[in-house]
């Protein structure tokens, strides 16, 4: 056996404010809009929306990563490696990641970056940080951060964006394991960049934020144009039992799924086309909001909490960011 990339603890932290549907009923009730439809397919009941205008992305992937470290009896000064995900990044430079190095006060001996896959980003992270680390022994911990105010840069008139999205923050410490099998095992991609232009943050671009002064407000914010998801979820099912067969292994070895929350409809779609009962599938989405990067993790962190998996159990990690592209990772717990 070689070495392997094993998550040694997660953690995450939301802002208090928790608001609840019918702010968002009454909202759209006064555009004419009836959003209850909208909120019944996505799942959502609650999501958590910072009120603190000190607060941001950065500031909340720092408490992520301070009780995942806490939690790991991990010092910052043993990271090997910070990555940092965000589709809505409170800097471009320098790094959000070097940001929270200089806050964790970490080592100097340390590769740190910055990595946008938009609400794949973690689980993109995810894969890429087990990679380097099988070849790399020198390499003991890594500390993995998402992070996204999605509402935040949400337009108040569209509520595919505006009630759906949530604010969170969730951090990994990743342990480079020896003599183990445990831990990543593999990964699918797919992409389909025919929607490259269907969601749009900014808006109009970021040249035009900075050069155009009469830019409206909104076209800072996210365009988000409707289109058909059905076939990014459906590759979902294609990803999955490729990455089984490769490993060969069957539906019935995965005790769970930790999927992207975007919406529990699509969710039951992927749960109906492996043909697998939903109780394998952990939604989230009714608590914390769609949190972008971080959805998929924060339903592993719940099933983690809640003592749902024992060692050895194999789950996937499937999620979808804009664009399209997919990202699926097998993991053995």
């Amino acid at each position: 056996m070689n070495n392997n990339a094993m998550i040694k603890g997660i953690a995450y932290y939301h802002p208090e404010r928790k608001v609840g549907n019918e702010y968002f009923i009454e909202h759209f009730k006064k555009q004419g809009k009836d959003i209850n439809g909208l909120l019944k397919a996505t799942g959502r009941k609650e999501r958590y929306i910072s009120d603190d205008e000190q607060e941001n992305m950065l500031t909340m992937g720092y408490m992520a990563a301070k009780e995942v470290l806490a939690k790991t009896h991990v010092k910052a000064s043993q990271l090997g490696m910070i990555v940092f995900s965000s589709g809505t990044p409170e800097y471009i430079a320098p790094s959000n990641a070097i940001k929270l190095h200089s806050m964790l006060n970490a080592a100097q001996k340390c590769a740190v970056y910055d990595l946008n896959a938009n609400c794949a980003g973690m689980t993109v992270a995810l894969d890429q940080v087990s990679r380097v680390m099988r070849n790399n022994q020198n390499l003991k911990y890594a500390l993995i951060v998402g992070s996204d105010q999605l509402n935040r840069y949400s337009r108040y008139r569209e509520a595919i964006t505006y009630s759906n999205f949530g604010d969170s923050a969730c951090a990994m410490v990743i342990e480079n394991v020896y003599n183990s099998n445990r831990g990543f095992v593999d990964s699918d991609f797919y992409t389909n960049s025919s929607h490259h232009d269907k969601i749009l943050l900014p808006a109009k671009g970021m040249s035009n934020v900075i050069k155009d002064r009469s830019l409206s407000t909104q076209d800072k914010l996210v365009r988000w144009d409707s289109f058909d998801l059905s076939g990014a979820f459906y590759s979902a099912k294609i990803s999955i039992e490729e990455i089984l067969f490769r490993n060969n292994l069957e539906k019935s070895h995965i005790k769970k799924y930790f999927l992207s929350q975007f919406a529990l409809n699509n969710i039951k779609m992927v749960a109906e086309d492996l043909g697998e009962s939903m109780d394998k599938f952990t939604f989230i989405g009714d608590e914390f909001g769609y949190t972008g990067t971080t959805s998929p993790m924060l339903a592993y962190a719940r099933s983690v909490e809640n003592n749902e998996l024992e060692i050895g159990d194999y789950v996937i990690f499937w999620t979808v960011g804009a664009g399209t592209t997919c990202v699926c990772c097998l993991y053995q717990y």
